[in-house]
């Protein structure tokens, strides 16, 4: 029962500091990146989806979740990542020619809409909320870390389900609108 109610505690913190990756992304998008950051980005993109579309999202995002999974370095990383999301977001609008607000309300429909994105930005929260959880344990509470690697193992696999579950959606949504996008002439 004390797990239940610590893990309902994570996820509140979890749903908080999704809150606040989805203002930094769209922050992030009216900075927009250089065109030389940009194609680099679209570039390793495009290498994702060569292979298993699937495991190449997946295994970008856990790689995050996993950073933000750090004690005391892993909020930083994690956000600066996902703000660095937003500028290339930014970037793409500019190559598109579509305004930053309409590209930023887009991406919160987007976010919201397909699931994939909630799930992701989800995933991210839950690992950033045992960052800082872990950070909190190190500094005043030394005593319980131990008690804690227990949690920490619940929260990856948390954040790993989430993520991979979003990668199924996201690389579905991805194929099927490429393949829209084919038949259209548009690509």
């Amino acid at each position: 029962m004390q797990a239940a109610k610590l893990i309902m505690e994570r996820l509140k913190l979890a749903l908080i500091i999704m809150v606040i990756l989805i203002i930094l992304l769209m922050a992030g998008a009216f900075f927009p990146m250089s065109d030389e950051e940009g194609k680099m980005i679209e570039e390793n993109i495009e290498r994702l989806g060569e292979g298993n579309l699937e495991l190449g999202i997946f295994s970008n995002n856990m790689l995050v979740a996993l950073l933000g999974i750090i004690p005391f370095a892993g909020p930083p990383l994690a956000g600066y990542i996902v703000f660095n999301t937003g500028r290339f977001l930014g970037w793409a609008s500019i190559q598109t020619g579509i305004p930053a607000n309409l590209m930023i309300a887009m991406m919160i429909l987007i976010i919201l809409l397909t699931g994939y994105g909630v799930l992701e930005l989800l995933g991210y929260g839950v690992a950033i909320a045992e960052s800082i959880t872990m950070s909190h344990i190190i500094l005043r509470r030394r005593w319980l870390l131990r008690g804690e690697l227990k949690m920490l193992l619940i929260a990856i696999a948390i954040s790993a389900l989430l993520l991979a579950i979003a990668a199924v959606i996201e690389a579905a949504l991805v194929k099927s609108l490429g393949g829209i996008m084919e038949s259209a002439g548009i690509i």
